[in-house]
């Protein structure tokens, strides 16, 4: 069949597929639109520009993607909602953030020029525009997950930075014995040991004051162990 023929034939079957998202600009050059079905309450779609080469379906059509606007279908529908002052705001889904984004454009491109090299001989635009749609839908539900996955990951560290407001100091033995030589050392403990036990063997200490001290029982037990001192001496 004659190349013309099969173009003109290819178009007369994309009419009837695409109704309202065909657009033809010439014998060799037209559009389609293509809506994305996303999990973003906002439409996103993409312009499929296919121009026929003269030789076509015998070589691969040449193929361009642009963002387009989608239209609402729900435009114009409105509901009334009891107001609520005190109810807590809108959740917005991270899926209306997201764009297809001029490098997402170009791998899409990519995709869709290696489908046209495939199908070379036949005519291939409905396959094309196929792929672009639900490789298009991959892309974006692949930045959704990613953009999800990074959210998630900044609650987790600012949950973790919180929680260390509550939680202490993990106690191990090196800190314990850190921590207690500083306090000895700022509570002068052992110079008041080492002056209590001066004035104790050099009787500057009266028995009311080693009661008082609570020094009574060791002292007790420091006369106790004189006998058996003096007698290991003797002998």
């Amino acid at each position: 069949m004659d190349p013309h023929e099969e173009q003109v034939q290819e178009i007369e079957v994309l009419r009837s597929i695409y109704p309202d998202e065909l657009t033809v600009l010439s014998d060799t050059h037209f559009t389609i639109h293509l809506k994305l079905e996303t999990p973003s309450d906002r439409k996103h779609a993409l312009l499929l520009d296919v121009k026929y080469p003269k030789t076509y379906p015998e070589v691969a059509p040449v193929l361009d993607i642009h963002t387009a606007e989608a239209e609402d279908e729900n435009a114009g529908f409105s509901e009334d909602l009891d107001e609520d002052d005190d109810a807590p705001e809108q959740y917005v889904s991270l899926a209306e953030s997201i764009e297809l984004e001029r490098p997402d454009l170009a791998e899409l491109l990519q995709k869709i020029n290696e489908e046209a090299e495939m199908n070379i001989g036949f005519p291939s635009i409905f396959a094309v525009a196929a792929i672009l749609k639900d490789e298009a839908e991959l892309l974006f539900q692949r930045k959704v997950d990613l953009a999800q996955k990074h959210y998630d990951e900044e609650l987790l560290a600012r949950e973790a930075e919180e929680q260390k407001k509550f939680n202490g100091t993990k106690v191990t033995r090196e800190s314990f014995t850190q921590w207690r030589k500083k306090f000895r050392e700022e509570m002068k403990i052992e110079q008041r040991d080492r002056e209590l036990c001066e004035k104790m063997h050099n009787g500057k200490m009266s028995g009311r004051e080693i009661f008082e001290r609570g020094l009574a029982g060791e002292f007790d037990d420091e006369l106790a162990e004189l006998p058996d001192a003096v007698a290991k001496i003797e002998v």
